[in-house]
């Protein structure tokens, strides 16, 4: 343009034309609006429009040609330098007459996305002496782009852009560190610790605070839910049992309390220390009943995943045995996402067992599900890494929901997070029915 000649990557390609671009619009604005009988500067002015519109024009032709017989960024380069790294933020600049910038504008941002097979292609051509260089499709994240619309947000993550489309690309250079492929026990990224004194701290009064918050929010609440905060209700607020909530939920038709209802009301006076014998024999009968319940769940799932009886399955695994032991007693059904979703998802023990008892490394047992994949963390935040997952599907949990759909993500289009891939099926009522990595990584 003007004798300069550019190239496809020189640092400001397109700062000349964009500035001869902006008077060619400033004259047509003056020409428009000058008298006709000032014919001098009218003559002016569209002679000037004229040249700058031939220098545009050559210009554009000039990159359009360079483009056609090459291109800086490929599919294999993005993935190196961008990709293969875990949620790694890119701004992305597009050559300003290729079909991406006329499609999305000329710059976006986000996170580049690749499905299980595309990522396992690819870290295989990156590993090759000569890494091939392809100009083709890559999908990015960019639903944070307040600038682009749904629909090319959608565009963008389902079937992406052309890689030889770009002109620049700008990161951070912050230390990253790949964890895909990455053997052995795992952190949480971004998890901070924070040590809180938990004298005078009642959880019971938590729960039902954060219980009648979200009634009052018109939340859902799950059937466990509904019983520990009308239970917490019976017990800690005195006559409680004339609320409409509490009468709607808590008794049976002959106006007794509903057994779980009960649980948890005794269960919160045990905790108090206020509790009579009476109480006390009546609270046992109820776990007594919920241990048999508990057990069975057990051995279904010990029968399904070692096809070994309760009593051999304890002989021979007498660390992980005490552990289901422990998780009798201590385990609740609870909500794991219950904001802006169709119904709250939650898991249940049977869920808990399943995802445990066959995928947790430490609970590692032999049997039909030895080779089963296990999870990169510690039994401890596995429960972090399913709630991470459900919130980051959580719109495409809620379109099959809202159809009264089972949601289910597996194989080539399972969910990525921390260099693992995970399949998870969740019930049309919102239970967790399996959760498991997709990988074992070796060394």
């Amino acid at each position: 343009m003007f004798g300069i000649k550019s190239k496809i990557n020189d640092g400001m390609l397109y700062l000349l034309n964009d500035m001869v671009e902006n008077q060619v619009a400033n004259a047509k604005k003056e020409l428009s609006e000058l008298p006709e009988e000032n014919i001098e500067r009218r003559e002016f002015l569209t002679a000037q429009i004229a040249a700058y519109e031939t220098q545009l024009k050559s210009f554009k032709e000039d990159i359009e040609k360079q483009l056609s017989e090459k291109f800086q960024f490929s599919v294999e380069e993005l993935y190196a330098m961008y990709g293969q790294y875990d949620r790694k933020y890119i701004s992305i600049e597009f050559h300003k007459f290729s079909e991406s910038a006329a499609k999305f504008g000329r710059n976006i941002g986000g996170v580049l996305t690749y499905y299980k097979k595309e990522r396992e292609a690819l870290e295989d051509a990156i590993s090759k002496e000569n890494v091939p260089r392809t100009n083709g499709l890559v999908k990015i994240d960019c639903s944070k782009h307040e600038k682009l619309s749904d629909e090319q947000k959608k565009e963008l993550i389902e079937n992406g852009f052309v890689s030889g489309d770009i002109y620049e690309v700008l990161a951070s250079d912050f230390p990253v560190a790949k964890s895909y492929n990455q053997t052995g026990i795992k952190e949480i990224p971004n998890t901070i610790t924070v040590n809180v004194d938990p004298t005078d701290f009642d959880p019971n009064r938590a729960y039902l605070w954060l219980y009648g918050q979200r009634i009052k929010n018109g939340d859902i609440l799950i059937e466990d839910e509904i019983s520990k905060f009308c239970g917490l209700s019976l017990y800690l607020q005195p006559g409680s049992e004339n609320y409409d909530y509490v009468k709607e939920n808590g008794f049976d038709e002959n106006g007794q309390r509903l057994p779980k209802v009960r649980f948890f009301e005794l269960e919160a006076k045990l905790y108090a220390t206020d509790i009579t014998k009476e109480e006390l024999l009546e609270f046992n009968e109820i776990l007594q009943a919920r241990k048999v319940e508990r057990i069975e769940a057990i051995k279904k799932e010990i029968k399904r995943s070692t096809n070994k009886s309760l009593e051999q399955f304890q002989e021979e695994y007498p660390d992980i045995y005490s552990e289901l032991q422990k998780s009798r007693v201590q385990f609740e059904t609870e909500s794991l996402e219950y904001h802006e979703v169709v119904t709250p998802i939650y898991w249940d023990y049977e869920g808990f067992l399943h995802i445990y008892l066959r995928h947790c490394d430490e609970l590692a047992i032999e049997g039909h599900f030895e080779n089963k994949t296990k999870f990169q963390y510690t039994q401890k935040d596995i429960k972090r890494i399913l709630k991470i997952a459900i919130e980051d599907l959580k719109p495409k949990i809620n379109e099959k929901l809202k159809e009264g759909k089972d949601f289910r993500i597996y194989g080539d289009r399972s969910l990525y997070f921390n260099g693992n891939h995970y399949s998870l099926h969740i019930l049309a009522d919102g239970r967790v029915a399996a959760f498991h990595p997709m990988e074992n990584p070796t060394e």
